[in-house]
């Protein structure tokens, strides 16, 4: 009797763990994933800069010529000083300026040339880490301190014109970008969590000592107290109903199983599946795994997982891969689930508890972040960076299926005009109106993107370069026809391309970019091919 009472307060104090656990994860990776995308804004502004070298602007508020920057000034032609703005001190002076509650960020490395820039204790750890391990983030999450963050800066192309005579080399780590994320209220959510699950284990622990000292009392009496027996028992079973109700509390499924039948499950389960018991249940499903939605993801569970029971894959693979679970719910939506297994023995018997946290509604959230870095902010189209990811899958699937891949590469006529005779508002909302275009004339299947100011890229897989500049052609006229607000009829210039087997994917989008400058070059308002 009471090693059966020590199991159930074993059980029930592993679930409230378990699930106490997977919520303090998740609210690490909401953290983590912010921190990622204020990175990744801070690197496209640097990428911006690096294609030009740093940038001239006119010193104000006694800013004064960065010393240890080469070709630090220059003289324009009417005898004004300009000084040079070089990524890394581009950055700086972005920390300096940004005023976003809570968030805090630098540059940094180990050897820096400005002594602004040398990093603190955090950050050398995060530097030796990617020297060690050659991954591009570093963090820590600590107790009652702020969120530490590093993402490494990555030698590229753009950077060599500023780096090259110190010795760095393409893929080379020059130092990293270090976000601070005020945690209070991160904390705060933290520190909660923790005490009701002390909370809940007191109640529970207590709960059942209460019934295992009842019981024994009932059954040293039970010869000649009859009448106590059944006033006992009935005790019992209100605090097993008690239990029950603990457990009916928990908006996560928890179910358990000894990998072949259901033996017990939480009334949240219960509702989902629209059914009153696990007997109703089995009627109506036969078991579990049949509800799970396949989907072509190696961290999503099937009944079968490598030939592997799904209960013993997800008990062994549960700390290495974030697993998910779909099904649908009694509204028909599908709802994402974040499985979790604890396997435990009772009576001899091995059984798994598994709770089934819903997770849809934090990676919407984590969805809608990673979408906002890769999305242009001004057209919705979407970014370079995005580009680059997509046309690198693009090349791999043209190359595999040895079918024809296109590029469009256009650019908006005059528009420095635009922007020096109507102002940038006006300006902007042009690169709007010629991204609805773009948008209504490409075809479905077509990926495009800003490419930077007012350049924009169409890819066209399975597309013959002849298929490709008939589509030119076409955004070419819709855009000439249009009449744009304030400013009248426009033109742009269009370059086409196709990709030619094993080149790079540099040597390809250099092909389209000349095709590009010869059509500016024949007076603009031009399709060409090469």
């Amino acid at each position: 009797m009471y090693g059966s009472f020590t199991a159930i307060l074993g059980l029930l104090l592993v679930s409230i763990d378990v699930l106490s656990e997977k919520t303090i994860s998740l609210q690490n990776e909401i953290l983590i994933k912010q921190a990622q995308t204020h990175f990744k804004e801070q690197v496209n502004i640097r990428k911006w800069a690096s294609q030009y070298s740093g940038v001239y602007v006119k010193p104000i508020n006694g800013l004064k010529a960065n010393i240890y920057l080469e070709d630090n000034t220059l003289q324009t032609a009417d005898g004004e000083t300009l000084i040079k703005i070089n990524p890394a001190w581009m950055t700086r002076q972005l920390s300096e300026l940004s005023d976003i509650e809570g968030y805090q960020f630098r540059i940094t490395g180990i050897n820096p040339i400005n002594p602004n820039n040398k990093a603190d204790v955090f950050e050398l750890r995060a530097l030796k880490y990617f020297e060690d391990t050659k991954n591009l983030e570093y963090f820590e999450i600590k107790n009652n301190s702020d969120f530490r963050y590093m993402g490494a800066l990555v030698t590229t192309q753009d950077c060599l014109g500023c780096h090259a005579h110190e010795g760095y080399r393409l893929g080379d780590i020059q130092g990293g970008l270090s976000i601070r994320l005020d945690t209070l209220e991160h904390n705060e959510i933290i520190d909660l969590i923790k005490s009701r699950v002390l909370l809940i284990k007191f109640i529970i622990t207590f709960l059942v000592l209460s019934i295992a000292f009842l019981i024994h009392r009932q059954m040293r009496h039970n010869e000649r107290l009859e009448e106590e027996v059944d006033k006992q028992t009935k005790q019992i079973k209100t605090t097993k109903k008690l239990l029950q109700e603990v457990l009916d509390t928990d908006k996560s499924f928890l179910m358990v199983t000894d990998a072949e039948r259901l033996i017990f499950a939480n009334k949240t389960m219960l509702d989902f599946f629209e059914v009153q018991s696990i007997e109703d249940f089995f009627q109506k499903y036969e078991r579990i795994s049949n509800l799970f939605i396949e989907n072509n993801d190696d961290e999503s569970l099937s009944a079968r997982m490598d030939e592997e029971h799904w209960v013993t894959y997800l008990h062994r693979e549960q700390e290495r891969k974030k697993l998910k679970v779909f099904m649908k719910n009694k509204d028909n939506d599908i709802r994402c689930f974040r499985p979790h297994s604890k396997e435990f023995n009772i009576d001899i018997q091995n059984l798994n508890i598994i709770i089934f946290n819903d997770i849809t509604d934090e990676l919407e959230k984590i969805s809608t972040l990673e979408e906002k870095a890769s999305t242009d902010a001004l057209t919705g189209l979407f970014n370079k960076g995005k580009f680059h990811e997509v046309i690198t899958k693009e090349i791999s699937l043209a190359e595999s299926t040895k079918t024809p891949l296109s590029l469009v590469f256009l650019d908006m006529d005059h528009f420095k005009v635009i922007n020096d005779t109507y102002g940038h508002d006006i300006g902007d909302h042009i690169l709007k109106t010629l991204a609805s275009i773009l948008q209504e004339t490409v075809r479905k299947g077509d990926f495009l993107a800003r490419w930077g100011g007012e350049e924009f890229v169409v890819t066209l897989q399975a597309t013959e370069v002849e298929e490709a500049v008939i589509l030119a052609e076409k955004i070419r006229k819709n855009i000439e026809a249009y009449n744009f607000e304030n400013v009248g009829k426009q033109t742009v210039s269009l370059g086409v391309t196709q990709y030619i087997s094993d080149e790079s994917e540099g040597d390809f989008i250099k092909r389209v970019d000349k095709a590009l400058y010869e059509a500016k070059e024949r007076g603009r308002n031009k399709v060409v091919m090469k």
